[in-house]
């Protein structure tokens, strides 16, 4: 399965076309032959783990309708979910961003045929809508969303859900029980984790030397520890960044509050050369959504008027196009913040970190391993038990069922953690 990692992660899609499914039982049994290959080759994972109970709770559920809500933290998670449908001879179908089926011809006609359709994020596209009703609704195959909606590289996180998904499913219910009244819908929540095999020390050590060569950082006297070297790389990078955009952060900020600041100057920036109104009551990443949805909608509209009218439009698209590259930086930013690494010092966290420099600095995504991947099942919540109630406050329920759904994969991904390695805190050369 394609991933947004294998191209520019910044290249958004030319004016919107909806990619259907086109269920292919011949196409995905070659798919499914080859996932563990590209799962190695792409993720660098060498085997994956599932525990007996998880699996247990999908088998359970089969000839159910279900939606799989899994964590999406990694950027490679619908490898592994296409895996755990050859693991348990099923087919399902996930919903993928337009980006990937413009990416290449290939991809056009390979992803509809393993049961992918596309959708436009943060637009009412009414075709993607209707097919997400129709597919929940007929109950036939799974459907994979994920509620994230964006990947920020950052393993150990969950990102706020975004209600639509859990709306989708609620009209699907309802679409169901006007043939069959008494229908369920399972929302599953999953968790999956990425964690290093080996000694990873080497290769970290080997990221912080080409960072720090990079941004031509020297010591006077050779740093305490491996921390505090990626603590300067990142106060490096902080520091530029508050440069190029004539930041001046008080005196005695600490980093947390300079990350904080940079972040909230730059979505105020965009909010008012878009003209948006900020909203302060909102999450610092909705806002960051609305500004992506404010710049597609001027890059995907169709200019009107006369000649010259079309022609300050085309203008103003080009002008919007340029903003998609700040976009990208602030949403694979906007969940760093200086306690990530220090609050459990694991392998994997630090290799987040340094991930995410390298892509910034380097603009090259870097996939080390070996690992294996964890995935984790948590308790379904059947949507028929909250039909009533959302019959009466569709709001509220979809608000509820949102948040709740969200905390149980946050909980499981917490329990993944226990499996991750700490980091030995020291220069190699002590």
């Amino acid at each position: 399965m394609q991933s947004s990692s294998e191209s520019d992660p910044r290249a958004r899609p030319k004016p919107h076309t909806f990619y259907p499914p086109k269920n292919s039982p011949f196409v995905l049994g070659v798919v499914k032959s080859l996932i563990k290959t590209a799962i190695w080759k792409q993720l660098r994972v060498s085997h994956i783990e599932i525990d007996e109970e998880s699996l247990q709770k999908l088998r359970r559920l089969r000839g159910h309708r279900c939606l799989l809500t899994p964590s999406h933290s990694g950027g490679f998670e619908p490898h592994i979910i296409m895996y755990l449908s050859k693991l348990l001879r099923d087919d399902y179908n996930f919903v993928a961003a337009v980006e990937l089926f413009e990416q290449s011809r290939f991809n056009r006609w390979l992803m509809p045929r393993m049961g992918v359709y596309s959708i436009l994020r943060g637009a009412a596209d009414r075709p993607s809508f209707s097919m997400t009703r129709q597919l929940l609704a007929s109950g036939k195959r799974w459907l994979v969303i994920f509620p994230e909606g964006q990947t920020i590289w950052q393993n150990s996180i969950v990102i706020p859900f975004q209600q639509g998904t859990f709306q989708l499913a609620f009209k699907g219910l309802e679409d169901a029980r006007k043939e069959e009244p008494n229908a369920s819908l399972f929302c599953i929540p999953m968790a999956i984790k990425y964690v290093y095999i080996n000694d990873m020390h080497a290769e970290l050590d080997a990221s912080l030397s080409r960072l720090e060569s990079k941004l031509d950082i020297q010591y006077d006297a050779p740093p305490k520890s491996r921390y505090a070297r990626l603590r300067r790389v990142a106060d490096k990078v902080l520091g530029a960044n508050e440069k190029v955009r004539g930041i001046h952060p008080a005196p005695g900020c600490s980093v947390d509050e300079r990350i904080q600041g940079m972040k909230l100057h730059v979505v105020n920036d965009f909010e008012r050369r878009l003209h948006l109104s900020s909203n302060h009551d909102k999450s610092l990443l909705d806002r960051i959504r609305a500004l992506f949805n404010a710049v597609d909608r001027i890059v995907y509209e169709d200019p009107e008027g006369s000649e010259y009218e079309q022609q300050l439009a085309s203008e103003q698209q080009d002008a919007a196009r340029k903003l998609y590259d700040d976009l990208w930086r602030l949403l694979q930013f906007v969940a760093v913040y200086d306690g990530y690494v220090s609050e459990s010092m694991t392998i994997e966290r630090f290799m987040d970190v340094l991930g995410i420099l390298e892509t910034e600095i380097s603009k090259e995504r870097k996939i080390w391993g070996p690992r294996k991947a964890l995935l984790k099942v948590g308790d379904p919540i059947d949507l028929r038990d909250h039909i009533e109630a959302y019959s009466k406050d569709k709001k509220s329920s979809i608000k509820y069922i949102t948040l709740e759904v969200e905390a149980r994969v946050r909980a499981l991904l917490d329990d993944l953690g226990t499996d991750c390695a700490k980091v030995q805190d020291v220069m190699t050369s002590n």
